[in-house]
């Protein structure tokens, strides 16, 4: 997928770390998949899977491909379900959405979304 003007850095995967997940930062300063909505996420990792150890590219502006957990409309806020996929984010104190979807989906389709890190309240 294109995707001019992005900011992709890479980290190092402190755990599995399949594509197209939300990520957050790890204890050690690489990444971990994002395991609930009040995680605080920093982006969307790449296509590709890592392993433990390995560099893994993230999104953290511009646009990402996400898979989907739930359903969603276009327009809506996105956060991270327990496994890091994308769901349409809920009202609540702490809860952090990674982006708004830029198409709609169900679970297990893969939507491009607007990296756009907010509180949702």
């Amino acid at each position: 997928m294109p995707n001019p003007g992005a900011f992709i850095k890479s980290y190092t995967a402190e755990a599995a770390v399949p594509g197209r997940r939300i990520v957050k930062f790890g204890a050690a300063g690489g990444i971990l998949v994002a395991a609930a909505a009040t995680n605080l996420a920093i982006g969307i990792s790449d296509q590709l899977d890592a392993k433990p150890g390995d560099l893994q590219d993230v999104i953290m502006s511009g646009s990402a491909e996400l898979e989907l957990a739930g359903t969603v409309a276009a327009g809506a806020p996105i956060a991270s379900d327990a496994s890091g996929l994308g769901v349409a984010a809920a009202a609540g104190a702490g809860n952090i959405a990674v982006g708004y979807a830029l198409q709609a989906g169900v679970a297990g389709d893969i939507i491009d979304v607007a990296i756009a890190r907010h509180s949702v309240t």
